[in-house]
């Protein structure tokens, strides 16, 4: 091992790159991403206040169908759906989604995809996907943003499961609105015929996951669903979500 010797003082290499990361922290300090306080050099992105605050689904706990794979019943046929947090106003949650998707946070995104790959890879039913769908979002959304926060979630599950992430050629070809302040049936209407689906592959009897940022009515996701299964009747769809608003 690499040391310097200074009579009594021996420091080795790693120790020296722990103090420069420590002098790094004292001069420019993380903060939290929901409530701005400076993090402990060993938090990662939240303090542990905040993230006490995350309401986790425990989903993949669940034997009976959960309150995501029930919104689409009598919909569009899933084999399964997770979302790793409830969406709660004023929450931690809403504060991270609101960094991922307008204050230029990609970290985050990737972060937390990581964290539900390493729960969904404990779980057997979860095991046999054989990719990972990012929803797509508009070109010029994506162009203002800098990234398209989906595939963010999706690349840092991809991370955790070493299973591939794909586009499936899809594209969002309408620029909507936001679909915050609008009821069911005006989500449906916003998102009707708004993807298109490239010709060229063949994904017949593939299993795949939609990847999300927020679940709330469902109803981006079975547009998109009823766009695939239009070319790959075959295909079997599962659904994950960072959060579902309940």
């Amino acid at each position: 091992m690499i040391t310097k010797n200074r009579g009594l003082f021996k420091l080795n290499v790693s120790d020296l790159f722990l103090v420069k990361d420590r002098l790094f922290h004292l001069i420019f300090p993380e903060k939290c991403r929901v409530c701005a306080a400076e993090l402990a050099p060993t938090d990662m992105l939240l303090c542990p206040f905040c993230t006490l605050d995350l309401d986790y689904t425990h989903f993949e706990k669940y034997s009976d169908p959960n309150a995501i794979e029930k919104l689409f019943w009598g919909r569009v046929p899933i084999q399964r759906a997770y979302a790793h947090l409830f969406y709660r106003k004023g929450g931690s949650t809403q504060h991270i989604l609101h960094e991922l998707k307008y204050t230029y946070n990609a970290q985050i995104g990737h972060e937390f995809g990581k964290q539900i790959g390493n729960t969904l890879r404990e779980q057997k039913n979860w095991l046999d996907l054989d990719f990972l769908v990012p929803v797509p979002i508009h070109p010029k959304k994506e162009f203002s943003r800098g990234y398209n926060q989906s595939a963010l979630i999706a690349k840092g599950i991809s991370a955790s499961m070493s299973i591939p992430v794909h586009n499936f050629g899809l594209k969002k070809v309408k620029h909507t609105a936001s679909q915050t302040q609008k009821g069911r049936f005006l989500r449906w209407d916003n998102v009707t015929n708004n993807f298109l689906l490239n010709s060229g592959n063949n994904f017949q009897g593939k299993h795949i996951a939609f990847v999300d940022d927020v679940i709330t009515t469902g109803a981006t996701l079975e547009s998109l669903i009823r766009t695939v299964l239009e070319k790959y009747p075959d295909i079997r769809v599962s659904v994950i979500s960072l959060a579902f608003a309940a």
